[in-house]
C-alpha cells in the first residue's frame, strides 16, 4: 500500500487579523450576526466544509456524502452513497458504530483518529467528528472528515526522534537560560543522579559542574549562538569519573534564543585507556632506554674489567704498560659515569611524566 501525500499544511499569523476586538466595535464593523446566519446558504457549506462529510445510518452505511468527500475518497464517478463506512476508513467495526450510537444518544459527540481508505488504495491519517444530525433521534449519523496526514507524519517523525535519543548512549538534556534543566533522557538521568529523573529535572545545572569552568564559558558561548565543549571530573558515590559536555543554543520558531541542548558523555573509560597507552609508551620507552644504556655499559666495564686483570698480573717491570692500563682504566670509569647519569635523567623524565597524569 501506498501513503497519500497530498495534504497541505498552511501557517497563519492570526495577530494582524483583527482579532480580540470588543463587542460593540464588532457589532458596529458588522452590524447584527443573526442577520448573517438568516443568510447562510447551508447547502453550500455541506458540499465545501471539511475534507469530507459523510451521513451515515446506524448501521455505519453512506447515506450522502458531499462532492468534497467523493473527490477525496477517490469515488467521483461512482459517488459514495451505499458504500460501507468499513470500506472507507480503516478499523471501523460494529463495537466501534455501536459506541458512537451510545454517545451521540447522550448528546455528545466522538472524536477518533483513524486512516481514510481511497479508492486508488492509497491511506491518509484523518481526525473525524462522528455526532449527531438531529435532536429528535440518533440517526443519521454525521462523520466530518479532516485531512491530518502532515501532522501525523510530523508526530511519528517527533516520536522516532525521540525514542531515538531517549535510548542513545549520550546524555541528552534540554536547558533553559536560568540554567535549569526541562529535560533529561535516561542516560543523562543515569549519569548525573544514577537514574534518578526527579534528582535531574528541574534541578540547575551548578548541581553538578563547576560554575567558573564550564557553566561560565558555555553560557558565554550560547549566549554568542555558538556552540561549546569541555570536560570536567565528576565525583558520584565516591567514584570518580570524566564528562565530555556540549552544548549548542536551542531557538524557537521566532528565531529567538530560549536555552540550549547540552550532550553528556563518559569518558572515564576513555581516560583510562589513554592513561594505560600513555603508561604502556613509558615502560616501552623505559625498556628501550635500559637496552641501549646496557649496551653502552657494556664497552667501558669490559675495558675496565680487562686493565684491572692486566694490572694484577703485572709484576711492575712495564711502567709504561701499567701507566697506560691505569689510563684506559679512568677513561672507562669517567664513560661509566656519564651513562649512569644519561639513565638518571631518563628516569627521572618518566616519573614526572607518571606523576602529572595521576
Amino acid at each position: 500500500m501506498k501513503t497519500n501525500e497530498k495534504s497541505q499544511t498552511i501557517k497563519i499569523d492570526i495577530r494582524s487579523l483583527g482579532y480580540g476586538r470588543s463587542p460593540a466595535k464588532a457589532r458596529e464593523d458588522g452590524g447584527d450576526q443573526r442577520d448573517y446566519f438568516a443568510a447562510l446558504d447551508y447547502r453550500f457549506l455541506f458540499e465545501h466544509a471539511y475534507d469530507a462529510i459523510l451521513l451515515a445510518d446506524g448501521a455505519g452505511r453512506v447515506l450522502a456524502a458531499n462532492s468534497r468527500a467523493t473527490r477525496f475518497f477517490g469515488f467521483v464517478e461512482e459517488g459514495l452513497a451505499g458504500m460501507p463506512l468499513q470500506a472507507l476508513v480503516a478499523g471501523v467495526n460494529e463495537n466501534l458504530l455501536s459506541d458512537i450510537r451510545d454517545v451521540i444518544a447522550e448528546g455528545r459527540y466522538m472524536r477518533i483518529q483513524a486512516f481514510a481508505i481511497h479508492k486508488d488504495e492509497t491511506f491518509t491519517a484523518v481526525e473525524i467528528v462522528a455526532m449527531g444530525n438531529s435532536i429528535k433521534g440518533k440517526e443519521p449519523v454525521c462523520y466530518l472528515v479532516r485531512d491530518i496526514q502532515t501532522r501525523w507524519q510530523a508526530e511519528q517523525k517527533l516520536l522516532s526522534a525521540y525514542h531515538a535519543m531517549d535510548n542513545t548512549d549520550s546524555g541528552i538534556g534540554i536547558v533553559n537560560m536560568n540554567g535549569a534543566v526541562l529535560y533529561a533522557n535516561r542516560m543523562m538521568t543515569r549519569l548525573l543522579a544514577g537514574g534518578d529523573e526527579q534528582e535531574v529535572v528541574g534541578q540547575l545545572l551548578d548541581t553538578w559542574f563547576d560554575r567558573k569552568t564550564v557553566i561560565g564559558p558555555m553560557f558565554e558561548k550560547i549566549g554568542k549562538g555558538e556552540a561549546w565543549s569541555g570536560e570536567q571530573r565528576v565525583f558520584h558515590q565516591g567514584a570518580e569519573g570524566w564528562l565530555m559536555i556540549s552544548a549548542v543554543p536551542d531557538i524557537n520558531e521566532e528565531d529567538e534564543l530560549c536555552g540550549m541542548v547540552i550532550s553528556i558523555r563518559d569518558t572515564a573509560e576513555r581516560r583510562r585507556a589513554e592513561m594505560a597507552e600513555k603508561q604502556a609508551e613509558r615502560t616501552k620507552a623505559l625498556v628501550d632506554n635500559m637496552a641501549a644504556a646496557s649496551h653502552a655499559l657494556g664497552q667501558p666495564a669490559t675495558v675496565l674489567l680487562t686493565s684491572i686483570e692486566i694490572l694484577k698480573m703485572d709484576n711492575g717491570s712495564d711502567e709504561s704498560m701499567r701507566r697506560e692500563m691505569l689510563d684506559l682504566c679512568y677513561s672507562a670509569v669517567i664513560q661509566l659515569r656519564e651513562q649512569l647519569n644519561k639513565m638518571n635523567v631518563v628516569g627521572k623524565g618518566l616519573d614526572d611524566g607518571a606523576v602529572s597524569e595521576g
